[in-house]
């Protein structure tokens, strides 16, 4: 099927004829579902592009299908946009969703969001894995800071975190090394990068960018950032001392923080790309966390 699906699961049909209309214009083949059994029975045989869910459904509700499709290994990258008129849900869900919209959902608002998803439409339906490190490709960790940033527009309450650690020196070891003795080596690199997130963190490696990368979804505390970083450096930084390569190598981290006022994912990958200039060059601490206000003053 040459158009993208989105399955509606939603039980108010006045809902659904308003998601529908705006899906159709925007490209995509609908399929319905008012009760939750049945959306569920049909996810297993069949995975669409997006999912937008109600979180009040019979037969199943929207937040048992939300925890098993994230829990699934077939289902959990489906983008979930969760439907409520209870905003405080989202708080107390098992799992997060990728998206929340709130009823009375503005039609603009659904259309806009759906076209930024249609964008990521063949990032997702690439491979995820990066076969070097094990992590997710970049691709794929652009359409999670997409979500996240378009998450902290809906909302305005949160920030989130991008980690990012390079390796100095690292373009001497592509100069003298073997291909493969090279991928092995940023292989164990990124099972030391690993070590020191959480197992369900969005982390990915870079090879245009030689970097790697992670998204820190959840900032209880302003320390807690530069915190995960210095743990990440730390873990690489002992992995380097260890090994046979050049001394010369060592971990460049930090953290930009993003806030609702970045326009685009690129801009935030700008910023990220003008901060690592910052750091390699010895113009801040290693590891340092940067937003968006520091960078307009500098």
């Amino acid at each position: 099927m040459d158009k993208p699906v989105a399955f509606i699961i939603e039980d108010d049909r006045d809902v659904v004829a308003l998601f529908r209309h705006v899906l159709d214009v925007e490209g995509y083949h609908t399929e319905i579902m008012l009760d939750g059994r049945e959306a569920m029975d049909r996810l297993e045989v069949f995975q669409p592009n997006i999912v937008l869910l109600d979180l009040q459904l019979p037969g199943m509700s929207g937040i048992d299908i939300l925890t098993r499709m994230k829990a699934d290994e077939k289902m959990r990258n489906i983008p979930v946009v969760v439907i409520t008129a209870y905003p405080a849900y989202g708080a107390s869900l098992p799992v997060e969703p990728d998206l929340f919209l709130q009823k009375p959902v503005d039609i603009v608002q659904l259309s806009n969001l759906v076209q930024r998803l249609q964008a990521t439409h063949d990032s997702l339906r690439e491979p995820t894995e990066d076969v070097v490190t094990g992590l997710y490709t970049f691709s794929f960790f652009m359409v999670r800071l997409m979500f996240s940033l378009e998450r902290i527009k809906q909302s305005g309450l949160r920030r989130f975190g991008v980690l990012f650690a390079d390796i100095s020196q690292v373009n001497d070891l592509k100069r003298n090394m073997h291909a493969d003795d090279l991928n092995g080596f940023i292989h164990s690199l990124a099972d030391n990068f690993k070590t020191a997130l959480r197992p369900t963190d969005t982390m990915s490696w870079s090879p245009r960018e030689e970097c790697f990368f992670s998204l820190i979804e959840n900032i209880p505390s302003p320390d807690v950032p530069l915190k995960i970083a210095g743990r990440v450096r730390d873990s690489l930084k002992k992995f380097l001392e260890d090994t046979e390569y050049d001394s010369n190598l060592r971990p460049n981290l930090g953290v930009l923080l993003c806030d609702s006022e970045y326009a685009d994912t690129q801009h935030i990958m700008r910023d990220i790309n003008t901060v690592r200039g910052y750091l390699r060059s010895g113009l801040y601490t290693n590891p340092s966390v940067f937003d968006r206000k520091m960078l307009i003053g500098k």
